[in-house]
């Protein structure tokens, strides 16, 4: 792959230690960043990357990519797929990132540190935990310096889910003079959680300890086939869809990852009171497109009206009739999704 256009973070990326693992052709180990196997359900329009491997972040963990190359002959960008928590790169490649690919655009994708086939944090591997948000933002700066910067051409456009859209505001807003994104797509981002006064209140009367953090929040548990009912699922219409995690854990049994605990939400609440500083968002210059999902019930979506206002170019669109997972609802809203994000990229990344 050829990179174009302006690269505006080369200079002082400052990642220590990167490296990258790439893996051979077909490799199927305990260790492989390649999926075991692929599920039955989504074999019909599940895309294999072109290209596996881990990256090794600052502090020598070793996190999973997938590269995949545009299905035209000359690339119109890249797509940086950030996933929300629990999530694995996998799940989109059942259908999302071939949606891009026939675009014109090459995929990267990121596992999150703790989830997918990226080191997790505890021996227990069902447990989503990390040990703080800033580990993330240094990962993410990792996999960019490492795998994205590299090798993508331009222009880089961010497209993120719930957490992933978390951590990009975070990046921004950090690194607001050297982030490689000329644009970016914010699908639910969590900028607030639903119940989150309560949440805190509970959180307010457990020590901060590792003996503590570590354990499942409340109501929390490992990930079960059993119960797993799509009646009441608070994430998508789409029941098919719905399945593509079971499917995808059953296939490999690596990816499976249970509930958050203690510690997570602790950290998560922390970051969100970082978004929610004064001044904070104010400095992220990058043209964003922001999603509401109007059927949300983990993330509150008034948090998102006032996200909207405080970043310098942001245009907000709701989905009254969606639920969490936007990309994973059913085909009507899907196709009001991509009409959506036709329209942004045809700004910000034009087909050339």
């Amino acid at each position: 792959m050829v990179c174009r256009g302006t690269n505006r973070v080369e200079q002082g990326v400052g990642v220590a230690s990167l490296m990258q693992i790439d893996e051979p052709p077909l490799a199927f180990t305990a260790t492989s960043a390649r999926p075991v196997a692929v599920p039955t359900a989504v074999r019909a329009t599940h895309v294999a990357a072109d290209r596996y491997g881990f990256v090794t972040a600052a502090d020598g963990a070793t996190l999973r990519f997938g590269v995949w190359h545009a299905a035209t002959a000359t690339a119109r960008g890249s797509i940086v797929l950030l996933t929300g928590r629990g999530e694995f790169i996998d799940k989109y490649a059942s259908e999302v990132i071939g949606q891009y690919q026939a675009r014109g655009f090459a995929v990267y994708a990121l596992d999150w540190r703790g989830q997918g086939l990226s080191a997790r944090q505890l021996e227990d591997r069902q447990k989503g935990h990390v040990d703080r948000y800033e580990t993330y933002v240094s990962d993410l700066q990792a996999f960019l310096a490492g795998v994205v910067l590299p090798a993508a051409p331009r222009p880089i456009v961010a497209l993120t889910h719930s957490m992933g859209g978390h951590m990009l505001l975070r990046h921004l807003a950090e690194q607001p003079d050297t982030t490689p994104f000329s644009a970016g797509i914010l699908c639910a981002p969590m900028t607030g959680l639903r119940h989150e006064a309560i949440i805190a209140t509970i959180l307010t009367l457990l020590p901060p300890v590792a003996a503590v953090d570590e354990r499942y929040f409340y109501g929390s548990a490992p990930f079960q086939l059993i119960g797993r009912e799509f009646i009441g699922n608070k994430v998508t219409h789409d029941e098919r869809r719905y399945r593509f995690t079971e499917a995808w854990f059953g296939a490999d049994s690596r990816l499976a990852l249970g509930g958050p605990t203690i510690g997570w939400l602790r950290q998560t609440l922390r970051s969100i009171k970082a978004l929610a500083d004064p001044g904070y968002l104010e400095r992220v210059r990058t043209p964003l497109l922001l999603l509401t999902a109007g059927q949300d019930l983990l993330i509150d979506g008034k948090t998102h009206v006032a996200a909207s206002a405080r970043l310098a170019d942001c245009s907000h669109i709701v989905y009254a009739d969606a639920r969490h997972e936007i990309m994973m609802e059913v085909d009507p809203i899907r196709a009001r999704f991509f009409a959506d994000i036709d329209t942004f990229l045809a700004h910000h990344a034009p087909t050339r």
